[in-house]
């Protein structure tokens, strides 16, 4: 099998750069996803605002555990690369003898 250590490690890269926009994306959205305001000053209003709210607080809690496997998977990546080049090296100084 042949593995391309430093495109593995770009890749990492790529994806942890991914997994920070995430975040920083999803911080930025944090406040208006709950801070809606109710349309009318009935029970029905606020009963679609309450609802509202809490579809925000679920997706931004989705979107944190997404942002988190998304960062150990980049980090599984590059921990992975470093590995397939510490081999190569040793098969290269095997082979060397």
């Amino acid at each position: 099998m042949l593995i391309n250590a430093p495109v593995v490690a770009g890749s990492a890269a790529t994806e942890a750069g991914g997994a920070a926009t995430m975040g920083g994306t999803m911080a930025g959205a944090a406040a208006p996803i709950s801070a809606i305001m109710p349309p009318g000053a009935e029970d029905a209003s606020a009963a679609a605002v309450a609802a509202f709210v809490a579809r925000g607080a679920e997706t931004a809690a989705m979107m944190a555990q997404l942002s988190m496997v998304r960062g150990l998977f980049a980090s599984t990546m590059a921990t992975s690369a470093a590995g397939y080049t510490g081999v190569d090296l040793i098969n290269e100084a095997t082979l060397a003898l």
